[in-house]
């Protein structure tokens, strides 16, 4: 006889609550004693009718009113914990927007008021920089954290049973206007060291927000103002929850290339536009948000629903792990959650629309609150864990998707490589981090363990640099800069200030090289950066997770002559994928003309931090 799965009990349905709303279809799989908890597909449980939608929550191949389906399987994995009952209970969701829709029915039930009210977002259509725009933003981001379950209304969120609080910072009501502000705000902050110890102070803060910044200058010419921001997440992230800490996770950013137009639009056919000559990402996390390079933050970047890298989602080292964000929704399946109950075209209210719920939210920001609500689960399947207990549970167990991904190359040279194995044996990609969260696995660990990592340390280094340290035109050996770390440490991250001149930094790859031989390339060559130089900007690699930091780190400058010309390539929404063969090369965009650097460039500095235990 076979052994049927049963492991849904009364108990468990109760735990749940509102238990009379939900069925689960649970005699379908058969008991493998090889497989994991997490490697079994368990329906997800009745009781709102959207979620058949929510391909993020799991994804069956359904279309979500797209042309094209997705790809079963590419979803966050947490269908098992739900079914425990672990919903996010116990975990506040803090979500840095433009408001939230608090008098929303799927909302609602979550919010909470902390000492800074949650603002309402301005219902009213405005003009804004010549467009007509609705604060609608910070709604979808909380509903796909966490908007209510079993309610017999709408989808719900991936933790739902989360509280959830809210700013509003980049909206046209704002109440904040500052990111610093923002944080200590969901955090109860003041001057002094604040217990964060209550039921409306964060433990998770969502960031689906940032900036893209071409100018290289910016880091250097704004240092205290980024120094802020990092000293103000610091102290959330560290000092709160009697130590356990808060989560902050933050958008990579939707600047994949820097200009698109249709190629066939009937069939979803996009020419992505790029400043180089090999398609080559318009930006990289770290240096078009130098925010992404802050150690306290988690960088997400966005999958569509299809298994890839979304056509618009930056990448870079920072990037720590990917989450399920969609495309537009057309051709291929976007996110399905909450939306403005009411916004009207006119202050009388005489003309509104009652949406409730959109079918189109994507972008970075659907990615960052999907890993919120992720991040919520595996802390509230045990509120002991510290956020780098967290951060590593989700490291170890992640899935690798677009495992084929092939190295983006400038003739010979490996510009992005393809999926590596770090000396520590965790497989890392410049796009996905490593990889798309698998929630399951992560609950599952963390069920059965109490704190990991040991107490963190941070150690910085300068290092001498050469006279000499020329960087030269189209040379691919390089230039190299080596400091040798005699100090022990397992890495979590490395951080570089790098400071040179050239005259056209687009052209510069960025390479380190651990003393396990890893080579991380922290800045691919080809992005539209402008300037002559390079004043102590700030990047972070994620790559190195697990390495013993004790040898040499060296750090090589390739002048690559990527930006000679432009490039484009079309991307085909329906498939998720590039068009093979579809990459030309046009001449560089008159008003964008970069010409080639008449001089050797030349390092001039740099620094390494290394955060590990």
């Amino acid at each position: 006889m076979n052994n049927k799965l049963n492991i849904v009990t009364a108990g468990l349905l109760l735990a749940l609550g509102q238990a009379s709303a939900q069925t689960f279809d649970n005699s379908v799989q058969e008991y493998d004693p090889t497989k994991h908890v997490w490697e079994y597909t368990y329906k997800l449980a009745d009781g709102d009718p959207l979620v058949v939608h929510q391909w993020h929550l799991q994804n069956t191949g359904q279309s979500a009113g797209a042309i094209t389906p997705g790809v079963a399987g590419i979803d966050l994995n947490l269908d098992f914990t739900h079914r425990r009952g672990i919903l996010g209970q116990g975990i506040n969701i803090a979500v840095i927007d433009d408001g939230l829709a608090t008098y929303h029915p799927d909302l609602a039930p979550n919010v909470v008021q902390g000492n800074t009210p949650n603002p309402n977002p301005y219902i009213y259509q405005y003009e804004s920089r010549g467009r007509l725009s609705i604060d609608d933003h910070g709604t979808k981001v909380a509903g796909i954290a966490a908007a209510a379950a079993y309610n017999g209304q709408g989808g719900r969120g991936v933790a739902p049973n989360a509280t959830l609080t809210g700013v509003n910072y980049i909206g046209k009501e704002r109440n904040i206007n500052s990111r610093t502000l923002a944080i200590r705000s969901v955090m109860d902050m003041d001057g002094a060291v604040q217990p964060m110890n209550k039921l409306t102070d964060a433990r998770v803060i969502n960031q689906s927000i940032g900036y893209s910044f071409s100018d290289a200058s910016i880091y250097g010419d704004y240092r205290a103002f980024f120094d802020d921001i990092d000293a103000v997440t610091k102290r959330a992230v560290t000092e709160s929850h009697g130590g356990r800490g808060a989560m902050a996770v933050k958008s990579a950013g939707n600047s994949h290339y820097i200009g698109g137009r249709w190629l066939d639009r009937d069939n979803g056919l996009l020419t992505l536009i790029y400043p180089n000559g090999y398609a080559l990402p318009a930006y990289d996390a770290s240096i078009a948000d130098p925010t992404n390079a802050n150690f306290w933050n988690l960088t997400v970047s966005a999958l569509n629903a299809k298994g890839n890298l979304a056509a618009y989602s930056t990448g870079g080292s920072a990037v720590l792990l990917t989450a399920p964000a969609g495309e537009w929704g057309r051709y291929s399946p976007a996110t399905v959650t909450t939306a403005l109950p009411k916004w009207c075209t006119d202050a009388t209210e005489t003309q509104c629309e009652e949406p409730m719920y959109a079918f189109n939210m994507n972008g970075t920001s659907a990615a960052a609150p999907a890993l919120s609500g992720a991040v919520a689960l595996i802390m509230s399947a045990n509120h002991q864990l510290s956020w780098r207990d967290v951060r590593h549970l989700m490291i170890t167990t992640a899935t690798k998707v677009d495992a084929d991904a092939q190295p983006r190359m400038i003739g010979d040279y490996e510009a992005i490589p393809s999926w590596q194995v770090n000396g520590a044996g965790h497989a890392f990609h410049y796009d996905y981090g490593f990889g798309l969260v698998n929630v399951d696995a992560a609950v599952e660990k963390a069920l059965q363990t109490g704190p990991i990592l040991g107490d963190l340390q941070i150690k910085s280094y300068d290092v001498p640099v050469k006279a000499d340290a020329f960087i030269y035109d189209g040379d691919f050996t390089g230039t190299e800069s080596v400091h040798t770390q005699t100090d022990d440490l397992t890495v979590e991250a490395v951080r570089v200030h790098l400071s040179l001149d050239h005259e056209r930094l687009g052209d510069l790859s960025v390479e380190l090289i651990s003393p396990s031989n890893t080579r991380s390339v922290i800045l691919t060559a080809g992005t539209d950066i402008e300037g002559n130089k390079f004043n102590d900007n700030v990047i972070l690699s994620n790559h190195f997770y697990g390495e013993s930091a004790k040898g040499d780190w060296k750090l090589r400058i390739i002048d690559t002559n990527a930006k000679d010309s432009w490039s484009e390539r079309v991307y085909d929404l329906g498939t998720g994928k590039f068009v093979e063969g579809s990459k030309t090369v046009i001449p560089q965009r008159g008003d964008k003309v970069q010409p080639n650097n008449t001089k050797p460039g030349q390092l001039t500095g740099w620094s390494i931090t290394f955060y590990g235990h």
